[in-house]
């Protein structure tokens, strides 16, 4: 496992957390006062020095063994003067004392001294013109390296300046969406998205991309219906230099050479009641899948995130379509609430292969594989979401055909058993497993099965070493790096 952290960028968002904070040890909350503005206020005041760096702060206490691969970002509330004056708030950070340059300086000296690879910030509506660039001088002078843009530079002018200055700082961009697509009652499909759309033209003019807000119990088929759509709208633009950014879905990113920008966090059981969380609840317990975040950026530095634009995309005409009926507490989108939402993707996604083969009795769970350019292979297999199932994984069989690339490969999720099938034969080949969570591979040859040009690895054996080191309690999916000898 290579020692390095993979040179994208990835981080860890504060936003999540911060709406966990409010209601904290109270007898009593409505989850109501959670929505909306007030909601984004109480998240917004959440936001100080003791919550960073007190004795339970997220920056000494959170990702402990993959902090040197994540920007620890800043969301709202960090400033004063508006949503984009970079101006760090005194009264919420008093120790940071000095120049306004200074202070954040030393903001984000803190921050890497607690072993994270540096600080982000969140930003909105900056004032344009030469105005930007002043912005960006007091950034670069700190050191800051990545700013999350929520809409609020249509013409690009952060980046033409960045451009013209050389400063090294990345640009986050957004195209607003609601958490859920289009028509939800239907299907929710996000649509295709052409060359020269909107969409396309902020991907094309921006260092990455973020396919944006969902809602926490159909995250996982909105993103991918999003990420389906402009994946496909790139195919063949290689001029397109941008990355993109799927949020929490940190498995989505490990398969699908996206980068990540990780929400969720352990907090739990602090609140009363049912312990309302609007970002991350339901029968999934993301907030208990801890170790997937430390398997998808450690995959990461073997098979590094790609440009949209580089290479082929294939989806399935096979669409699945979740659903769920969402309950007070469990969105901030009020006009759900009570409702049956639901949201289609499609089945399988393959970026520089042939789509995965699956086999199942009954339901089929979302497949996605990509071949990177340095030759590794990755592929996942995740739940699906039902109103009267909830978070759970249909059996499959998958075959993967991975032609000439020599690995290594990544395994995500759960399988029955996966199929590698390669253009040469694999007898005579010893072959070595490893959790991404864990520091030891361990010879499997003998677990797995070898015919010619197939390599069949069972189930068992992905959860075996897959789950190898995982945390105690923790409801992770498996995900392992396989490699040939």
């Amino acid at each position: 496992m290579p020692e390095e952290p993979c040179s994208k960028p990835n981080y860890w968002c504060t936003w999540a957390a911060q709406n966990y904070m409010y209601g904290q040890n109270l007898p009593d909350l409505n989850p109501e006062v959670l929505e909306g503005d007030s909601g984004s206020r109480l998240a917004h005041n959440a936001m100080t020095e003791e919550t960073l760096f007190g004795k339970t702060g997220w920056a000494a206490n959170l990702f402990p063994r993959v902090r040197k691969d994540l920007f620890f970002l800043l969301d709202d509330g960090w400033e004063v003067g508006g949503t984009a004056t970079f101006e760090l708030d005194t009264k919420k950070f008093p120790s940071f004392t000095g120049s306004s340059a200074d202070r954040l300086g030393k903001l984000n000296r803190s921050i890497r001294d607690a072993g994270w690879r540096s600080l982000g910030l969140w930003c909105r509506n900056t004032p344009g013109g030469d105005a930007d660039r002043s912005l960006e001088a007091h950034s670069q002078s700190a050191e800051i390296k990545y700013w999350k843009i929520d809409i609020g530079d249509p013409t690009f002018n952060l980046v033409r300046l960045r451009n013209e200055t050389h400063i090294p700082l990345t640009l986050e961009h957004v195209h607003g969406e609601l958490p859920v697509n289009g028509d939800w009652r239907k299907d929710g499909r996000f649509g295709s998205q052409p060359w020269g759309s909107i969409r396309m033209e902020i991907l094309r003019h921006t260092d990455v991309y973020r396919t944006y807000d969902v809602t926490s119990i159909l995250s996982l088929p909105t993103t991918l219906d999003r990420v389906a759509e402009m994946l496909k709208g790139a195919e063949g633009h290689s001029e397109v230099r941008g990355l993109l950014n799927v949020e929490d879905e940190v498995y989505v990113a490990a398969a699908m050479g996206c980068t990540m920008g990780v929400m969720r966090h352990p907090l739990v059981g602090m609140r009363p009641g049912k312990d309302v969380d609007l970002f991350f609840n339901g029968p999934r317990q993301t907030k208990k899948r801890m170790d997937e975040v430390v398997r998808a950026l450690r995959w990461q530095r073997i098979a590094p995130p790609f440009s949209p634009g580089v290479g082929s995309v294939t989806l399935s005409d096979e669409v699945l379509t979740d659903s769920w009926n969402f309950e007070r507490g469990q969105t901030w989108q009020n006009e759900i609430i009570g409702a049956t939402v639901r949201q289609g993707a499609p089945a399988c996604l393959a970026r520089n292969l042939s789509l995965p083969s699956v086999r199942a009795n009954g339901d089929k769970p979302f497949v996605f594989a990509t071949r990177f350019p340095n030759g590794a292979v990755a592929i996942a297999a995740q739940e699906r979401t039902q109103a009267d199932k909830g978070w759970y994984m249909p059996a499959c069989d998958v075959t993967l055909d991975i032609g000439n690339a020599p690995g290594p490969y990544g395994v995500f999720g759960y399988f029955e058993g996966l199929t590698l099938v390669s253009d040469k034969p694999f007898q005579g080949k010893r072959v070595f497993a490893q959790d991404l969570a864990g520091d030891e591979a361990i010879d499997v040859t003998s677990l797995v099965q070898i015919r010619s040009k197939n390599l069949y690895i069972p189930g068992k054996v992905i959860r075996r070493v897959g789950l190898q080191n995982a945390t105690p309690g923790d409801l992770s999916a498996p995900g392992l790096v396989v490699a040939i000898g």
